[in-house]
């Protein structure tokens, strides 16, 4: 065979396993996009309102686990959440259970530890905009309150309370509150009525400029 048609086919051989290998790295770089994408969006969530009490809830546990006596390796446990807090009974034990104390039933063989829970709430602030023609942004407050006691003889009272406040998207309330729990939500100020009438006419007017323009200039 001549030495032109093995050179040509070489050169064949060789555009097709560029392609194959150009393929492959667009495909890839594909995947890696849309993985970081993906992420990306997961990562700017903010955490739910559910969470941050969780969070909170932990928090006043171990603020009343340091206070007990290190002698005192067993505590009886007295919640007193009633029905609307009650969601957090497991969240509280499990806390417990995974300090260095113990939960038991009997009173002679432990401390007790009396918690309560008062209140929980969430708050949102007014809506405002992030520019001219930015997102609606909001301003997010949690808090919770409660207290607990420890011991009966010389027993020590505590209050405790916990805020939380940040800036969210006001099109993320949706995500951030559940609504199997009431204690999640909060009240939704209304969306400013001349900021959601503005948009459309400026949206129709702009459109409007772009056809009269277009036609203007095609006339010339």
């Amino acid at each position: 065979m001549p030495d032109r048609y093995r050179s040509s086919s070489l050169s064949v051989s060789s555009s097709v396993g560029s392609r194959r290998t150009k393929n492959y790295l667009n495909l890839y770089l594909f995947h890696m996009l849309l993985y970081f994408l993906l992420n990306s969006a997961i990562l700017s969530q903010p955490k739910t309102n559910l969470d941050i009490f969780y969070m909170m809830v932990d928090s006043s546990v171990n603020s009343f686990i340091s206070q007990v006596p290190p002698s005192d390796k067993n505590i009886k446990l007295i919640l007193n959440l009633g029905d609307r807090y009650s969601f957090f009974n497991n969240k509280i034990i499990n806390e417990i259970n995974s300090s260095e104390k113990k939960l038991i039933d009997r009173s002679n063989d432990a401390i007790t530890v009396n918690y309560v829970i008062e209140n929980i709430n969430v708050d949102y602030g007014e809506i405002f905009r992030d520019g001219f023609f930015g997102d609606y942004f909001i301003t997010r407050n949690l808090l919770l309150k409660g207290n607990y006691l420890i011991g009966t003889d010389s027993a020590l009272f505590n209050e405790f309370s916990y805020s939380f406040n940040d800036t969210i998207k006001f099109d993320e309330i949706n995500l951030i509150e559940n609504g199997s729990f009431e204690f999640t939500r909060g009240k939704i100020p209304a969306e400013p009525f001349f900021s959601s009438l503005f948009e459309p006419i400026v949206a129709v007017g702009t459109t409007a400029l772009a056809v009269i323009l277009f036609f203007t200039i095609r006339s010339k």
